[in-house]
């Protein structure tokens, strides 16, 4: 990496980006009771995942309308332009008035607004994985991909601890009338400086080098279609474990503490999330830097297949409904989890040229987490109403762990391709 401003500006944007787009899920309970009145709470939330699983379901257009930029115009005016798409949306649903004032209206302007969000993300993760591991040298690609995870984790980290934070000081009552609006507005802190240090970022060495040797393509999507077809649906599979992972141990599990531990306080409750998706940070740096020695295909499919063994076994332990061995499964799955994720940004850029990598990139990630991520909390959340079992969520886990395990067995990587 060029400049420490440079690696900043790519991360600290990521982080505040990753917060606006997750909150939302940190706060379905509440956002599906103010914009989806329901005849039972859990209607209420099943349409609120809905609405979650939108944001994350556009995210491919998003990554195809970014990755154009990005391969095209170069990375710093796609991460800048994915910045200003998402700060502003995020803003407005603060804004936004509930259903009891314009009725239905509300509801709409809700899911519009979502998926500008999620156009935005589209392009924003996949633009900081390839900017951060072409600005890496050959033997840390690893390590430095690992750190766009990181600043993943740390955006869903904020958001895990404002939601904590905001349901142990506000009552109920607080809640719904106006607290749900704190997040959404507290997010415009950190933008003006997220967005000057992106206006200055420096541009992508690799991208540059590629700019002087050859032509930019003219449709980038186009050569991706033509050219990688086969290997971004394999890597799509290959992420299935990731994408379950993440939306389940974060955003679904968020709330399954409050729900089924009515022993504890509100504040402990709500915190006992957090742990398990610090975690999933510290687990990424560790794997990325490992995978720098290792391979990353080697560490994805020892990860896939030590998912699929603790999921069995975490099945029997959650039966017992006890908080400690509910945070040990947490914990442990959620350590997993950040290991898988922490060698997909250089295990994508190795799969992918430069001319067309952003998009590439972009469309593989962004549709493995639409597919499989953003529709996870809400099939969960059916699939326990039809079953009224708790160990739903580790089984769903457990399949998408051999899914993933399939998809990596047709992956051959190469290390990175200069054109």
């Amino acid at each position: 990496m060029k400049t420490t401003k440079s690696f900043l500006a790519c991360t600290i944007g990521n982080v505040i980006e990753w917060y606006e787009f997750i909150v939302f899920g940190y706060f379905a309970h509440v956002i599906g009771a103010v914009f989806f009145p329901a005849s039972s709470p859990l209607l209420s939330l099943f349409k609120a995942f809905g609405v979650f699983a939108i944001g994350i379901m556009v995210r491919p257009l998003g990554g195809i309308l970014f990755g154009h930029i990005g391969d095209k115009f170069g990375r710093k005016n796609a991460l800048f332009y994915s910045m200003l798409l998402m700060s502003v949306p995020t803003f407005l649903i603060g804004l936004l008035p509930t259903y009891e004032s314009i009725g239905i209206l509300a509801s709409i302007l809700l899911i519009l607004i979502r998926l500008l969000q999620g156009l935005a993300m589209g392009g924003e993760y996949a633009g900081t994985m390839t900017y951060l591991v072409e600005g890496a040298g050959l033997k840390n690609k690893g390590f430095y991909g690992s750190v766009a995870a990181l600043s993943l984790v740390m955006g869903m980290a904020l958001g895990s601890l404002l939601s904590a934070l905001l349901h142990n000081t506000l009552s109920q009552e607080q809640m719904f009338e106006w607290g749900w609006r704190v997040p959404f507005f507290i997010s415009s802190i950190g933008i003006i400086w997220a967005i000057y240090l992106r206006i200055n970022l420096e541009e992508s060495p690799r991208f540059l080098e590629f700019q002087k040797n050859c032509p930019t393509l003219k449709l980038p999507i186009k050569e991706v279609l033509s050219q990688d077809l086969k290997p971004i649906i394999v890597t799509i599979i290959a992420q299935c474990y990731l994408a379950v992972g993440m939306y389940t141990l974060t955003v679904f599990y968020s709330g399954y503490a409050q729900k089924n531990f009515k022993e504890l306080s509100p504040l402990f409750s709500a915190l006992l999330n957090t742990p398990g998706v610090l975690l999933i940070g510290i687990a990424a740096l560790i794997s990325g830097k490992l995978s720098d020695k290792w391979g990353r295909k080697k560490i994805l499919i020892y990860v896939s297949i030590c998912a699929i063994f603790l999921c069995i076994f975490s099945a029997h332990l959650l039966k017992t409904k006890e908080v400690g061995l509910f945070l040990i499964v947490h914990l442990s799955l959620s350590f997993l989890t950040g290991s898988f994720l922490g060698p997909i940004p250089s295990f994508l850029a190795d799969c992918f040229s430069v001319k067309s990598r952003y998009t590439a990139i972009a469309l593989s990630n962004n549709l493995s987490m639409g597919l499989f991520g953003g529709t996870a909390p809400m099939v969960i959340t059916y699939l326990i109403s039809i079953f009224y079992s708790d160990v739903v969520p580790v089984y769903y886990l457990m399949v998408s762990a051999v899914i993933s395990l399939i998809g990596l067995v047709f992956i051959d990587t190469q290390g990175e391709k200069d054109v």
